[in-house]
């Protein structure tokens, strides 16, 4: 048997190659689905739009009004020249807000400067919000993050001129907390709005920020819904993927990392799991209620069947779940308008959120050119998203080789919906 390659073509030359064969013969009587090759398709567009190629991995992605596309290069292993880059073109980068801001010189207050930051996030009145770790690329195991340098920061998007700091508390920079993502609501509260951060570390928790006074409540603190499964082990490109220290075996225990604000609730993944949960945002920002009041709250609408490095929404309650271990990204309707198919007998459309025992989680796009989608954003219909083979790093290779071949590519893909605001 010959084989030869399929090729899946996207925007700016880029390719996918899956087997199949040349010398085609057809199976005896009672093959059927899983038998052939082309069975194994993608699922979606064929095409997805290239939009972007880093020459090394990003991790966070925001697109602003004007369609540019803003890239965070992290240092959780390793000093990295600039942490977070405007796209100027599909090769070229160059540093955002500006040169000097990316990295702190000896002596400097880190509230002032990126030590690590992680994701770049747009809101709905035009600022543009990074969150960094504080970890510095050099942290000791066991550390803490610095004071001052775990925060958020806005900057205006047109101009990148910076608006505020909120550093994290130093009480909460205990057992590790690394901030990982965040997403803004502008509304909440009748002020500035809150922030809801997610802290990755092997604790874990969520923390909501109050953008009129600064103030920070830290909620579901080593929890099991935000907590690593114990021992997991996740597959990708079809291999078993541990955590190795050189030869020694381990388990990834990285917490709750992807989030998204949609119909009211806060939605997040466990990374080292497939599990992910919902919770009401006024349930995060009351702090008259109990750490187990909080925890009652939370609402499990059962596992989505991959690991999920990203969430994003749209402005119709659609939640957005980057799939690395399938290649793809997953979504789930959380108004019941948008429901198409009859759940637990309840017909498609109507009216109000949909309960989680209703939930169904679906396919919008599947490709090989996935290769661990990691932040998402959505503008005028489209969206972006970057990969960054996350589990091909050292940490997660045998003897820690580095198994990552770049550029690593950032897409978009048609879904002809807004944002959330």
């Amino acid at each position: 048997m010959h084989l030869g390659l399929l090729a899946l073509a996207s925007t700016g030359a880029a390719s996918s190659y899956f087997p199949v064969t040349e010398d085609f013969r057809p199976f005896g009587p009672g093959y059927n689905h899983g038998a052939y090759p082309q069975d194994f398709g993608i699922v979606g567009p064929p095409n997805l739009q290239a939009v972007h190629d880093s020459q090394n991995p990003p991790t966070g992605l925001a697109v602003d009004s004007e369609h540019n596309v803003y890239l965070t290069y992290p240092r959780n292993m390793g000093q990295t020249p600039v942490n977070v880059v405007r796209c100027t073109s599909f090769n070229d980068e160059q540093p955002w807000p500006n040169a000097a801001i990316q990295n702190c010189t000896d002596g400097q207050d880190p509230s002032t400067c990126f030590v690590n930051v992680q994701n770049v996030v747009l809101d709905s009145i035009g600022q543009l919000w990074v969150v960094d770790s504080g970890f510095p690329a050099d942290a000791e195991d066991g550390a803490n993050a610095l004071y001052g340098g775990s925060k958020i920061m806005s900057f205006n998007e047109s101009s990148g001129e910076h608006i505020r700091t909120y550093a994290i508390p130093k009480e909460y920079l205990q057992h590790q907390m690394n901030a990982n993502d965040v997403r803004i609501n502008n509304t909440l509260g009748g002020g500035n709005g809150y922030a809801f951060i997610t802290d990755e570390s092997t604790n874990s928790s969520l923390l909501s920020v109050n953008l009129d006074d600064g103030s920070v409540i830290r909620r579901l603190l080593n929890t099991s819904v935000v907590r690593a499964d114990e021992k997991y082990v996740g597959s990708y490109d079809g291999n078993l993927i541990y955590c190795w220290n050189k030869t020694e075996i381990g388990y990834c225990t990285t917490g709750a990392d992807g989030i998204a604000l949609a119909s009211g609730n806060v939605y997040w993944g466990v990374l080292a799991s497939r599990r992910y949960y919902f919770i009401s945002q006024e349930a995060m920002t009351d702090s008259s209620l109990s750490d187990d009041d909080v925890l009652a709250a939370v609402q499990d609408p059962g596992q989505c069947a991959t690991e999920q490095a990203g969430f994003t929404a749209d402005k119709h309650g659609r939640v957005y779940i980057l799939a690395s271990e399938q290649n793809a990204i997953y979504y789930v309707d959380t108004q019941q308008s948008e429901v198409d198919m009859t759940v637990n007998g309840v017909q498609p459309g109507g009216e109000g959120r949909v309960p989680a025992d209703r939930y169904v989680v679906k396919t919008l796009v599947r490709n090989g050119m996935i290769q661990h989608a990691d932040s998402a954003a959505i503008l005028d219909g489209w969206l972006y998203f970057n990969t960054n083979q996350l589990q091909l790093s050292p940490d997660r290779q045998y003897n820690n080789t580095d198994n990552r071949k770049g550029p690593f590519r950032s897409f978009r893909v048609w879904i002809g919906r807004g944002p959330a605001v």
